[in-house]
């Protein structure tokens, strides 16, 4: 069904010449520079011919420099100690690659569609064609004219009216792209997104679902003019679209020109700069445009807006380092998204909040279709990591678009739900501590229904075999309910699940699957707790320690772009952070050189006597963060356990992720590390020689003792008494199973010893 000519599509795109052409940028070299003071971004700015990077400000950066002014930037490079590395070594030559390519795709017949790139002539008449081929299912529309005169179109699609489903009530889920003209890839993913529902709606069950259950809106290219400049051999790298300023330079970024939050960080009023904002909110006939689009769906629930380059899944804010209200959702379909990418080709894509995941933004199209519409949003930054950059070669367009086709389809799936739902951090206890009052909480937030706010409850049971207690949970705040749990007895385990009524009469259950969340009951013994807010003999460094910078110290951290403002502690101060002081940049005392290892004093993680142990945990708070800077993401922090007073370890985690936040780790002791009285805990920061920007944190490190005392009642008549003495020494006495009371799988005097000290507790 791929299989298209291109022989009538080339007819509509006559004027775009492919014979030899000038090589403005031959020779052109990309680096990835790491700038650490604004005076040495302004220099890299000065020197750079182009800023391939979306963003201005310290840190990582992307610059092109011409033959004339490598040597410059080299020599002050150089003179300055900044790190940067070639990224491209010849901007042409992939120019070239490119041009040829579609040359020589558009001189073969049958040839796939995707094989290549595609002038706006080209894709609108592709629009066209789908279409004509599926009129029960999809019809083109313009969104409005550009500032040159060009149409924006796009094309909306739907399975037909089904007996209880019409069209007219499905939810709608909204894709579009090239707002940067330069991103040739992203239109082609848009294009695949109608393509491969459309065609392929009669042979794939999965496609024909959500095709059943939602309608789906493309609008391939919004920067038309823009795009449609790009195809001139000179102009191929144009991000902006083509306003005259009227001081001799053109274009307004319309990604920073969206009226929610215009004008802040992320935007520059210079008429010159990539990211310049334009002269207002909604400045732009295309922002306008769209704008009055997006508003006129009344049953959007979800949107993305495709970018390239850095392999990204980018949900709000751009415009602040503030998490949204809906940020424990967006986490939820974040990850849900990142693993189904993952699943296709193995590739990786980071996902998180705009403003901490890759750099402030303000005016973005997601900001603007998630605060002012109330619309789940996210930005994709497509394929490479800046390898290719913006010229990403044709043979990378199918395996992109399938791989993004299937984070859509799971997104389509879950708008498509009448209710979404999520979990904040923390609201999934891991234990029920016997006596002590406990709550679920839980995020609900409309999706193709209205939650009843009055139907939401907590259901739980202890036994397949037992009926549903259902507790009615309250709203705690706006979108987050709560439910307290029925007491349970030590040991046994809960079974639960959230039920949730809608106004049109439905329940729905979280989890979605059918399946319940469980959590056992228990008495807790905490064996070691610090706050780090006194010396309680944490020791730093340890043989094989080389580091020369960021050493683990005990203080208030000073905020950098990789290191937080404060502890982890609600009401506390002090942490263990790699190097405190924030320096003149997040590089300036991070950790280099090699590792810096934090050890514990020795603490206990023994149970109180005739107590059966149901689980032990080494509960923590840290922070890593190693996305800044050069070579990011290539190095990791061992937590590692030991039982023998630091003899021999065992690792607890591999740290790797980069919250930008301080995250709470509760794990259970590894099987074949028995508790002892001589347990230590260490962290271990590392640069393992890539210059990576590596800052680690660690706070509120406990241990916590779960289990049950042990029941002395061995006669089973509810009593404890002579007659269970009697009867557990008739037992050890003959060896039968009663007899091995700390059910270690032998009988002797240990087992005498347990069965009286819960004798005597009674």
């Amino acid at each position: 069904m791929l299989q298209r000519s291109f022989a009538m599509l080339a007819i509509c795109s006559t004027s775009i010449s492919f014979a030899q052409v000038e090589k403005p940028f031959a020779k052109h070299e990309v680096h990835r520079i790491t700038v650490q003071t604004p005076r040495q971004l302004s220099v890299v700015t000065e020197l750079a011919d182009n800023i391939w990077s979306c963003s201005w400000g310290v840190g990582p950066i992307d610059a092109q420099f011409s033959p004339e002014k490598l040597p410059a930037f080299l020599a002050w490079a150089d003179q300055q100690g900044l790190e940067h590395a070639r990224l491209i070594p010849d901007v042409q030559s992939l120019i070239d690659a490119e041009r040829e390519q579609i040359d020589r795709a558009r001189r073969e017949r049958n040839v796939d569609w995707f094989a290549t790139y595609h002038t706006l002539a080209e894709i609108n008449a592709r629009l066209d064609e789908l279409a004509a081929n599926f009129p029960a299912f999809a019809s083109t529309f313009s969104v409005g004219q550009s500032i040159e005169g060009r149409t924006i179109r796009g094309i909306r699609f739907s399975a037909p009216d089904q007996p209880g489903n019409p069209r007219s009530a499905r939810p709608q889920v909204m894709v579009e792209g090239a707002q940067h003209a330069r991103e040739w890839i992203s239109p082609c993913v848009n294009m695949w997104v109608a393509d491969r529902m459309l065609e392929t709606y009669a042979t794939d069950p999965a496609i024909r679902t959500v095709l059943d259950s939602v309608e789906v809106i493309v609008v391939p290219v919004i920067n038309v003019d823009g795009y449609e400049y790009t195809w001139i051999p000179a102009n191929r790298l144009w991000r902006k679209n083509r306003r005259n300023n009227g001081n001799g330079t053109f274009g307004v970024d319309l990604n920073r020109n969206w009226g929610y939050q215009w004008g802040g960080e992320g935007a520059s009023t210079a008429t010159n700069n990539d990211t310049y904002r334009g002269v207002s909110g909604f400045s732009e006939p295309e922002t306008q445009v769209m704008r009055d689009f997006i508003a006129a769906q009344p049953r959007l629930k979800a949107h993305i807006d495709f970018h390239s380059y850095s392999q990204l899944i980018l949900s709000p804010y751009a415009y602040t380092a503030a998490l949204c209200p809906d940020n424990p959702l967006f986490e939820r379909i974040n990850t849900i998204m990142k693993d189904s990418i993952y699943a296709v080709h193995q590739m990786n894509y980071t996902a998180g909040p705009t403003y901490t995941t890759i750099y402030p933004a303000s005016g973005a199209v997601t900001d603007w279709v998630y605060g002012a519409r109330d619309v789940l949003a996210w930005g994709f930054e497509l394929r490479d990591t800046g390898q290719t950059g913006f010229v990403l070669p044709a043979a990378q367009i199918v395996p992109t678009c399938e791989e993004n086709f299937q984070a859509f389809l799971k997104l389509c799936e879950f708008s498509a739900r009448p209710l979404w739902f999520s979990l904040t951090d923390g609201s999934l206890p891991n234990r029920l501590i016997t006596g002590t009052p406990a709550s679920f909480r839980v995020s609900i937030k409309n999706g193709s229904d209205a939650l009843d706010p009055a139907g939401v409850a907590l259901e739980t049971r202890t036994s397949p075999l037992d009926p549903f207690t259902s507790t009615p949970a309250t709203v705690q705040t706006p979108g987050i309910y709560a439910a307290a749990f029925p007491a349970f007895p030590c040991g046994a385990t809960a079974q639960y699940r959230i039920s949730a009524g809608t106004t049109s009469g439905r329940t729905v259950y979280y989890p979605e699957d059918g399946s319940l969340f469980s959590v056992p009951s228990a008495d807790s013994y905490v064996t070691f707790a610090d706050d780090m807010e006194s010396d309680r003999g944490w020791t730093v460094g340890a043989a094989g320690d080389t580091a020369t910078g960021g050493l683990w110290q005990r203080a208030d951290p000073e905020p950098t772009n990789a290191q937080p403002a404060d502890d982890a502690s609600p009401a506390g101060t002090l942490c263990w952070i790699t190097g405190a002081a924030a320096g003149a940049n997040a590089n300036a005392n991070d950790v280099d050189g090699g590792a810096t290892t934090l050890t514990s004093p020795r603490f206990s993680a023994l149970p109180p006597p005739a107590t059966r142990v149901l689980d032990i945990r080494i509960a923590y708070a840290r922070w890593y963060s190693n996305n800044t800077g050069s070579n990011t993401n290539s190095d990791s922090m061992p937590v590692q356990i030991s039982n023998d007073d630091g003899a021999t370890w065992t690792q607890l985690e591999l740290v790797t992720e980069n919250a930008a936040k301080w995250v709470r780790k509760s794990i259970s002791l590894p099987a074949g590390v028995a508790p002892t009285a001589r347990m230590r805990l260490r962290f271990i920061a590392r640069d393992t020689g890539l210059a990576s920007t590596v800052e680690a944190g660690v706070d509120d490190v406990a241990v916590d003792v779960y289990g049950c005392l042990r029941n002395a009642d061995v006669n089973g008549d509810g009593g404890i008494d002579g007659a269970d003495v009697e009867t557990f020494f008739l037992a050890w006495q003959d060896a039968q199973p009663i007899g091995d009371f700390n059910e270690d799988g032998g009988i002797d005097g240990a087992d005498v010893e347990e069965f009286f000290l819960a004798w005597e507790h009674g």
